[in-house]
């Protein structure tokens, strides 16, 4: 028997030594959120789960079920039977838009009552369970990203939607730590994407504006679409373009809005850096599965072509939704077509991708900020209201003498 742990980093070290039989005992008792949070301890535990591999591999389906069924958001699987996966939302948040995914966050908002005040938001790691509460989010938000966790204090979060007062579409960075937000120049946005610490920019007018940060945000370069830049308006109005991020490349998926349109080849394009950035037109995802939707980040997860034909989830597809009255949809790249996703039934329910970041380790940090834009701020506010109330008892002892 090993002689017992004599400090903290012997223990830390044993505990992620466990053996792996006596792990897989320990994991074949555990639901699949359950191995989700023992994969997240440490890189041992994370090979001990193979995740992968488990019966209901992530991305999973975030949906808000339509009438008559009860409003209130719920994750669930995707291609293994609309399966709730018994992560309960909590009831502060059941009530509010959700307008992101990403990360392996949600982010959900609510009105103030000050009409100008904007919006109210939070961000939610539903595995862990921790709530980070910021605001005010100045614009009608139809789609947020982050660039990190929101627990490291660099973090970005970048919002696509309407302004308050103009009601025109505008990007918006906020650096939720450092209590200080922008409205970034691009005319016309259509999807936002941080990937390695720059954030894509899709515009309407097939352009692609990619933003730095250090320490102000700057234009690092535009690239425009070449095939869909010269597009006539009445089809570029038709046309839908999301981003997704796949290890160190950015795809650009576009694809039509129109009913008789299931046999419309959906367009993807890659971009290339180098010395000159430039976007080409691909006919394979390189093994790679997409998935894409309304206000979640467009995700990549790879795949090998010897998957099994009886699987739903298939490598070189991509699976999408075009309207709310739809159900999920996939696309082969290889044949061309479309086809329905067997066993789903998610027609007029609002529905976003998410899935967990098991690489996140600042999700396990024990201190909770109550206030998202800066904890600085909540100290000062109880330093006030104590010294209020030092001042009123003291006038009111002086008044009763």
């Amino acid at each position: 028997m090993a002689p017992p742990p004599t400090g903290e980093g012997e223990e830390e070290s044993c505990w992620s030594q466990l053996p792996i039989d006596e792990m897989e005992k320990i994991l074949k008792r555990l639901t699949v959120v359950d191995r989700i949070r023992v994969a997240a301890v440490c890189k041992s535990w994370q090979a001990a789960v193979g995740f992968l591999h488990a019966p209901s591999p992530p991305p999973w389906l975030l949906v808000y079920p339509g009438l008559p069924h009860p409003r209130r958001w719920g994750l669930c699987t995707a291609f293994a039977g609309r399966r709730s996966l018994g992560l309960e939302i909590p009831k502060e948040l059941q009530t509010q838009w959700c307008c992101g995914s990403s990360k392996g966050w949600l982010l959900f908002l609510r009105t103030t009552p000050e009409i100008f005040a904007g919006y109210r938001a939070s961000l939610l790691n539903p595995i862990t369970r921790v709530l980070v509460h910021f605001g005010p989010c100045v614009n009608h938000v139809v789609k947020g990203v982050i660039s990190a966790s929101p627990l490291t204090t660099g973090f970005l979060l970048a919002t696509m939607g309407y302004n308050l007062v103009d009601s025109y579409r505008c990007v918006t960075v906020y650096r939720v730590w450092q209590l200080t937000y922008g409205e970034l120049d691009v005319d016309d946005p259509m999807d936002i994407l941080f990937h390695h610490g720059r954030l894509y920019i899709l515009t309407g007018s097939a352009e692609i504006v990619v933003y730095m940060f250090k320490p102000h945000p700057v234009v690092s370069s535009i690239i425009p679409i070449p095939s869909l830049v010269w597009e006539d308006e009445r089809r570029r109005r038709s046309r839908k373009g999301r981003l997704v991020g796949s290890n160190d490349d950015v795809f650009i998926v576009f694809y039509t809005t129109k009913l008789r349109s299931e046999l419309q080849q959906l367009k993807v394009f890659k971009v290339k850096e180098g010395l000159r950035h430039r976007v080409v037109e691909v006919n394979s995802l390189g093994g790679r599965t997409f998935f894409i939707g309304g206000f979640s980040e467009g995700l990549s997860v790879s795949m090998t072509k010897s998957s099994s034909k009886s699987e739903s989830m298939k490598p070189d597809c991509i699976y999408y939704r075009k309207r709310v009255e739809d159900n999920l949809k996939g696309y082969c790249m290889q044949t061309g077509r479309s086809f329905q996703v067997a066993g789903l039934d998610v027609a007029g329910d609002l529905l976003s991708w998410f899935t967990p970041d098991l690489e996140d380790r600042s999700s396990l940090m024990e201190v909770t900020p109550t206030n998202g834009f800066s904890r600085s701020r909540s100290l000062l506010l109880t330093i006030i209201v104590t010294s209020v109330c030092i001042m009123l008892g003291y006038i009111s002892g002086r008044v009763s003498i």
